[in-house]
């Protein structure tokens, strides 16, 4: 098992943001996080990232504790920590002096396909941005992937750019947490969805199984989170 969560609580000082969640995650997979807003999809992804630790229960990334594991896992925020005098290149070189396992083919390939236009941070737009960071974290060869709301308040074309490029970069033995508000936009990557509520698992379930019986993830989004 790549990753995997064992009655796992974490309390924040004046409310939970997950409560007693329990969850195996294998190689191979794509996963949608989904739920609403405070639903705990943030905390599960920190979480695996060794970002934040269980007030009770374990967490367990490739047999160890998310902290001794970073070289394999790549945590994409929603934050935007992109300094102003930052280009592509400037990306390229402070991510390959921070990570072993960056490949700087892959980024410059990655900097075409999602059309990173090759100036200061400062200058570019939100979408533009948002596709720079999306190459910084794929151009890492991992195997966990957590990408947390990297489609949020990007335009339709950006959206559509980042989708495809998760779709051609992953391999079949990494594994993607996607959080996500676009669920009818990023439901086609996804082979299995995770619902949260107020911090505890509504569902989780195939998402070929859900198409098989006539319903699609955003319908089932609807009826338990409703």
């Amino acid at each position: 098992m790549l990753a995997k969560l064992e009655h796992v609580t974490k309390r924040y000082v004046k409310n939970e943001g997950l409560r007693d969640l329990s969850l195996d995650f294998p190689a191979g997979e794509v996963v949608g996080v989904l739920g609403l807003n405070g639903s705990g999809k943030s905390t599960l992804l920190k979480l695996l990232a060794g970002l934040l630790f269980p007030t009770s229960g374990t967490v367990t990334v490739f047999d160890g504790a998310p902290r001794s594991k970073r070289a394999n896992i790549v945590f994409l925020g929603e934050n935007d920590a992109l300094w102003p005098w930052m280009t592509p290149s400037d990306a390229m070189k402070f991510m390959s002096n921070l990570y072993d396992d960056f490949d700087a083919a892959r980024f410059t390939g990655l900097l075409d396909s999602l059309k990173v236009p090759l100036r200061k941070t400062k200058t570019m737009s939100r979408g533009e941005r948002g596709r720079l960071r999306l190459a910084m974290a794929l151009a890492r060869n991992a195997k966990l992937y957590l990408l947390d709301e990297p489609l949020a308040g990007i335009d339709l074309i950006s959206r559509e750019s980042i989708l495809s490029s998760i779709v051609q970069e992953w391999h079949t033995d990494e594994t993607i947490l996607l959080s996500t508000h676009e669920v009818a936009e990023a439901e086609g990557l996804f082979e299995r969805a995770i619902y949260l509520r107020e911090g505890r698992l509504a569902l989780d379930v195939s998402a070929e199984s859900l198409r098989e019986g006539g319903k699609s993830v955003v319908d089932t989004f609807r009826e338990v989170l409703a």
